[in-house]
């Protein structure tokens, strides 16, 4: 007997989206953005950049520093991670009904996420995530059939695993085990192997430079640097952990039935929130004043406060977000976000060009000139702004320029992006 040809693979139908999801997703970026702008461009209080004390806002800074860190620092990637789970789960799905067993379409996708992210890290900001994302997606498609049971212990080991694997490290002799770094170690090691050296003595100096050639140096030093912080801090645990609660969340559907899950969601919000913001504000306390960089790292208790705050922090803000939503009153506020959810990759990759033009010297060079105060502020400029031309933008088009390109590479032919055109295709079909 044959076997039963796969239907053709495209696009989940706009009619059939969760604007839970797409909101959820919004929401997720508004705190990427921040956290990306403060860890990843303003260089703030970095040695050899202007004094943070000399800032109009060094009054106010320590404390708008130590909310992101407790607040949104992780744990906002963190929920993108859960809803990358859910989307899969979503995919798996629409790829069984086809009768796609194998995932081929799906893995492209993965695939071609992988190309972007490689060169949003090479040429834009060495901290993507995209490429990681899309590699532990590889392993996420391998897990797909376990129960639900399983998934829970996975996830609760994954999120745990890091504590152990740093007590072996600080057992071996920790830092003092290891080559003396400095955060510019790994520019100096990738410079010393290409046999051009940067002469790299500070983050600041990296970020501030206005010279194109160091620039391009420099980014393919920091490729070499994300993959092996990513590593060294175990990120994959976290990950995968939030991906395999979010293929849970997707395989129950639990964002279209939220009254009948609503028990299970006041839990989750209540536990995680309690859990989460007390490992978080303790972490932050403890590690006030510190630079987060492989030379200064703090010791076992951050791995501990890490793994037991972070992941249900951002577990309690998505429960929080969805019971909101059944109030329609606050849903009326908060799918406003919809718009930035459905053109994520859009507005993350964009929000990369944007920091990079205000903070980095071949553009403003703000890099250092901007404290945290300013930053919330700044977060949200941006955010507004691409919320407004995402609205704009799917008036007239059904995808966002970057989503429309992995659609289009994802099913190997091009998808119809105007709105007109793609009714008339619906039509014909």
């Amino acid at each position: 007997m044959n076997s039963p040809v796969p239907l053709p693979a495209a696009p989940l139908a706009e009619t059939n989206r969760a604007e839970l999801l797409d909101a959820l997703r919004g929401f997720a970026l508004c705190g990427v953005c921040l956290a990306n702008l403060f860890t990843g461009f303003a260089a703030w209080n970095e040695p050899g950049g202007p004094p943070a004390a000399q800032l109009p806002t060094a009054a106010t800074d320590p404390a708008a520093a130590f909310l992101i860190r407790a607040l949104v620092d992780g744990k906002f990637y963190s929920l993108f991670s859960l809803l990358f789970g859910v989307g899969f789960a979503v995919q798996l799905h629409s790829a069984t009904a086809r009768g796609d067993t194998q995932l081929l379409t799906y893995r492209r996708r993965l695939w071609v996420l992988l190309g972007i992210g490689l060169m949003h890290l090479l040429f834009v900001w060495p901290g993507d995530i995209l490429a990681f994302y899309a590699l532990v997606g590889l392993l996420l498609v391998r897990l797909r059939h376990l129960p639900d049971r399983a998934i829970g212990r996975w996830a609760a080991g994954l999120l745990l695993l890091p504590v152990p694997l740093w007590a072996v490290f600080w057992l071996g002799g920790g830092w003092q085990a290891l080559v003396p770094l400095t955060p510019a170690a790994p520019f100096y090691a990738v410079a010393q192997a290409l046999d051009r050296p940067l002469h790299i003595t500070s983050f600041y100096q990296v970020v501030a430079n206005s010279d194109w050639g160091f620039f391009w140096k420099a980014m393919r030093s920091g490729f070499f640097y994300r993959a092996g912080d990513l590593l060294f801090q175990w990120r994959i645990c976290k990950v995968l952990a939030m991906f395999l609660l979010g293929l849970w969340v997707g395989r129950h559907q639990v964002f279209r039935q939220l009254d009948a899950y609503r028990p299970l969601l006041r839990r989750v919000a209540l536990g995680g929130l309690a859990l989460g913001l007390a490992a978080n504000l303790l972490n932050a306390y403890l590690n006030h004043g510190r630079e987060y960089n492989l030379g200064q790292a703090p010791g076992l208790w951050f791995a501990v406060l890490y793994a037991l705050g972070v992941g249900p922090l951002a577990l309690g803000y998505a429960a929080t977000f969805a019971l909101a939503w059944r109030r329609p009153g606050a849903r009326l506020v908060l799918r406003q976000l919809a718009p930035l959810g459905r053109m994520a990759l859009t507005c993350y990759l964009s929000q990369s060009l944007i920091g990079s033009f205000l903070f980095y010297g071949l553009g403003l060079g703000w890099a250092g000139k901007v404290g945290p105060t300013l930053l919330w502020h700044l977060a949200a400029g941006i955010v507004g702004s691409q919320l407004l031309f995402c609205r704009w933008w799917l008036q007239r088009y059904q995808f966002g320029p970057a989503e429309w390109l992995w659609r289009s590479l994802s099913y190997r032919r091009a998808q119809p992006l105007r709105r007109a055109a793609a009714l008339a295709v619906t039509a014909a079909a």
